[in-house]
């Protein structure tokens, strides 16, 4: 685990303690079957009145659905009640050993249950990139630079709930998001003195569509997520690397390149055992990978490098503090690679904290 990491990581979490202690004072239990059990975080203030007129939109309540951290890369079918809401800070450290970099990723995740089975999530990364002295890759001293990724969007539509969480074999929640990534990470005029760690995005803009689904089988859950992304021509200069890590324009380059990436396939899964439901403790093994090919799905032949890889990362979860009105989860864990064609061989350090403000009808999959 890198300085970064550590360093960064701390800011997070001790800024999140601080809000939790300010917390009390803010927010009282209440159970969605009995709604009338106090005022509601921001950005509703009464649940009573918001029980009474969304009571139609009340979602299925599950007899056992713990809350929980749940897996990093693969999202969770259920989406949020309308009224309750979530933030979420990540903190991934992809650290490189083979040309001593390290990039610490630090996406913000809010999400935002709508009523109607539809949910709304933002992502707002945060960056801190490093590179150590290498004089075999002829870097001659380090470089760091901290600033904003790509930022995105989703939207989630719920198409089924769990029908049965005891049965493995019974209809499982499924989902379907719709993404957009826009390009605000810097990725022009990039200067060589600081060796591709001011290159915060890719400049291109990007759809997606995801499948997802989850099954509870007491004491388990399991995950999977599938879907494709399609990103938009963009015009990159000297210094760029490619969405691989590793394939970069030459400093020296005085043509600027108009870069077609390939689809990227996205795909990802975990098994999840709780040991202990009213505390949301318990482990997670998930899988994660993906892979750009060398054709785009509108655009044709791509330009940029084909890549793929698929990594395991064995995770521990446990929340506290928690009742029907707030809580928060607490993960962390480690990927671990498995396999790459034209990737880094990236060790990745994670932890997350999710602040969960539950509305008149309870948290996800509740």
């Amino acid at each position: 685990m890198s300085f970064f990491f550590g360093r960064q990581a701390f800011y997070v979490l001790a800024g999140t303690a601080l809000f939790l202690c300010l917390l009390p004072s803010q927010a009282r239990a209440i159970s969605p079957s009995n709604p009338a059990g106090g005022d509601f975080f921001l950005p509703f203030s009464d649940d009573a009145e918001m029980a009474k007129d969304f009571q139609a939109l009340a979602p299925p309540f599950l007899p056992w659905g713990p809350n929980t951290s749940g897996p990093f890369f693969t999202g969770t079918a259920e989406v949020e009640p309308v009224g309750s809401w979530y933030l979420e800070p990540f903190a991934y450290d992809f650290i490189n050993p083979d040309i001593a970099a390290s990039s610490l990723y630090m996406p913000m995740r809010l999400a935002v249950g709508l009523g109607h089975n539809l949910e709304f999530d933002t992502f707002l990364p945060l960056i801190q990139n490093w590179q150590g002295v290498d004089p075999s890759q002829g870097f001659d001293h380090s470089a760091s630079h901290f600033g904003v990724g790509n930022t995105h969007f989703e939207i989630k539509w719920e198409l089924t709930s769990d029908a049965n969480v005891y049965l493995p074999l019974a209809r499982p929640a499924m989902t379907l998001t719709f993404d957009f990534w826009i390009p605000s990470g810097q990725y022009q005029n990039l200067n060589p003195q600081d060796f591709g760690t001011d290159q915060l995005g890719n400049g291109t803009y990007n759809e997606g569509v995801m499948f997802l689904l989850r099954k509870h089988v007491k004491p388990f859950m399991v995950y999977l997520q599938v879907g494709d992304i399609v990103e938009n021509p963009s015009t990159v200069g000297a210094g760029y690397t490619f969405n691989n890590g590793i394939t970069q324009i030459p400093f020296g380059a005085t043509s600027s390149l108009h870069m077609v990436d390939g689809n990227l396939t996205y795909y990802a899964g975990a098994i999840e055992d709780v040991l202990n439901t009213e505390w949301g403790a318990g482990w997670l093994l998930e899988f994660y990978g993906e892979t750009q090919s060398g054709t785009n799905l509108f655009f044709g032949a791509a330009n940029a490098p084909a890549w793929s890889f698929f990594w395991l990362a064995p995770e521990l979860e446990v929340t506290w503090p928690h009742n029907p009105k707030f809580s928060a989860t607490w993960g962390a864990g480690v990927a671990l690679p498995v396999y790459q064609s034209d990737y880094p061989r990236t060790y990745t350090p994670m932890g997350t904290v999710t602040l969960y403000f539950n509305g008149p009808f309870g948290y996800r999959g509740m």
